[in-house]
């Protein structure tokens, strides 16, 4: 289960230590104060992170692993520095504690990519959205499809509506065009301020939505949907489909196979003097 430290209380926590769940991947905080209850209890523990010092802090709390998220990741982006120099840096830092990579990881030559650097794994978000199993609607979906890296943008607190800085990167669509064309205003400022664009039914109880939340379109939203955040990373540019999950990391296991046996191929044997 993915939880974000900033703000949660404990009571999610404690339910997912009750329901048994094998993992907490943490985000955004400190897990100090989390690791030994889980270990108690059986449950791993994994943070993501955005720096080196990020990473040691984690080693230092017990966890089992960490994510090293590079800048090109979407959604809320807790760094500034690039995968392929943050992740070497942390693999530095916290070994023998196993890394993920994440952001900017979307096929087998990623894959690859973050194993050579020193991953033990990749964590992808931006490629899972693109799938059949992805909840949201498939208009975002077809967006990343047809998107590229400079469909992106980095912003320090655009969507702030419910976590104000925490710096993220989405796909342009209406609403970011709209806060372009008018300057990119500081927040109080940003056109439409303080209206809302949608609602959303859950659980029977409607809530209205204000312009910039930040929240991820769900089917449930009869909002306008461009005027709502697509989280997105730099990797779109390599997304060309929406398949089914499974397929996604069997085709990445393939290709990740393919590249390393090419790389076998053309290695060269010095030969003997």
């Amino acid at each position: 289960v993915n939880l974000i430290l900033e703000d949660i209380a404990d009571g999610p926590i404690e339910a997912c230590l009750d329901a048994g769940v094998p993992l907490l991947v943490f985000f955004w905080g400190d897990p100090t104060p989390y690791v030994g209850p889980a270990h108690a209890r059986g449950v791993k523990v994994a943070i993501q992170v955005g720096s080196v010092e990020e990473a040691r802090a984690a080693a230092s709390a017990g966890v089992d692993f960490v994510i090293a998220q590079g800048v090109e990741a979407g959604g809320h982006v807790r760094g500034t520095t690039a995968l392929s120099v943050l992740l070497p840096a942390v693999v530095d830092a916290v070994t023998p504690i196993p890394v993920l990579a994440s952001g900017g990881v979307a096929d087998g030559r990623g894959l690859v990519a973050a194993l050579s650097l020193g991953a033990q794994g990749v964590s992808m978000g931006t490629r899972f959205v693109a799938s059949e199993e992805a909840f949201v609607p498939r208009l975002y979906k077809e967006r990343i499809v047809s998107g590229i890296a400079e469909d992106t943008i980095y912003v320090e607190d655009l969507f702030n509506v419910g976590w104000e800085k925490a710096p993220h990167r989405v796909l342009r669509n209406a609403i970011v065009r709209e806060w372009e064309a008018a300057g990119r205003p500081p927040i109080g400022q940003r056109p439409g301020e303080g209206t809302t664009v949608g609602s959303r039914t859950r659980a029977g109880q409607t809530m209205e939505i204000p312009k910039y939340a930040s929240l991820t379109p769900t089917p449930e939203y009869t909002s306008d949907l461009e005027y709502l955040p697509f989280w997105a990373g730099q990797t779109c540019s390599l997304i060309r489909d929406i398949k089914p999950a499974g397929q996604i990391v069997r085709d990445i296991v393939r290709e990740a196979d393919e590249v390393i046996n090419r790389l076998a191929r053309t290695r060269t044997t010095p030969q003997p003097a």
